[in-house]
């Protein structure tokens, strides 16, 4: 059976001396095709551990939202195997590279991740907050009113279970300074920032007992949900 191989990609500069596990060099090395988001930098990073010159990188398609057809007909409608790499963590979470692995299906591939970086996972495990209830938002909408609902929401939701989304570097103050002062102050607020990077952290406060912070420009994860029933004296 043909497979795609999911991949996943650094999320700091510090990932990179320890990312991938000896094992993954083989299935590198044997990689003709790889479907990647941005070209810029894989081919450089892969090709350290092995890929070859001739490697075909398939880049996302930012107008179509997808890949190009005409490349899942190269590499699928040939049976050839493929490799899926994200711009940062595992591939298909939080990014498009959900579509090539439905694609993968559609033509009865076999589907094999490989483990690595996930931010979602690192900061939940990191966070303290309930890892056995869920959500994951992605980015909140742009438009004002859409942004209030979908935070009301959260708010109400975060109650009960662990609400997790991100936002972009040039907003994420501007929304930890919404949740300071929006959020109910008995929920846990969770700020992963830059993930397994130097200047990196996760902290966990009740939103009541945040002190005013700056966030230096860097992927930032926002976690909101309940205290345990049995808090910390």
């Amino acid at each position: 059976m043909s497979r795609l191989y999911l991949l996943p990609f650094p999320l700091s500069r510090e990932d990179r001396p320890y990312w991938l596990y000896p094992a993954w060099y083989e299935v590198v090395r044997e990689a003709q095709h790889v479907f990647v988001e941005r070209a810029a930098g894989v081919r450089a990073m892969l090709g350290k551990a092995g890929l070859s010159p001739e490697a075909v990188l398939h880049a996302y398609d930012e107008k179509l939202r997808d890949w190009r057809w005409e490349s899942y007909e190269e590499v699928f409608g040939r049976r050839l195997p493929a490799l899926l790499v994200s711009e940062a963590g595992l591939p298909g979470v939080a990014d498009p590279g959900y579509q090539v692995v439905q694609k993968a299906h559609a033509f009865a591939y076999e589907v094999i991740p490989l483990a690595g970086p996930s931010s979602i996972t690192l900061a939940l495990s990191a966070s303290g907050l309930p890892g056995n209830r869920f959500t994951f938002h992605g980015y909140l909408p742009i438009e004002k009113r859409s942004r209030r609902q979908a935070l009301r929401a959260i708010y109400q939701a975060a109650r009960h279970a662990t609400q997790i989304f991100m936002e972009t570097s040039g907003r994420q103050q501007v929304l930890l300074e919404t949740l300071l002062s929006e959020a109910p102050k008995h929920l846990l607020l969770c700020i992963a920032h830059h993930l397994t990077a130097s200047t990196g952290f996760v902290k966990t406060r009740p939103v009541g007992q945040w002190e005013p912070i700056t966030l230096p420009k860097a992927p930032t994860l926002f976690l909101l949900g309940p205290q345990s029933e049995n808090p910390s004296p």
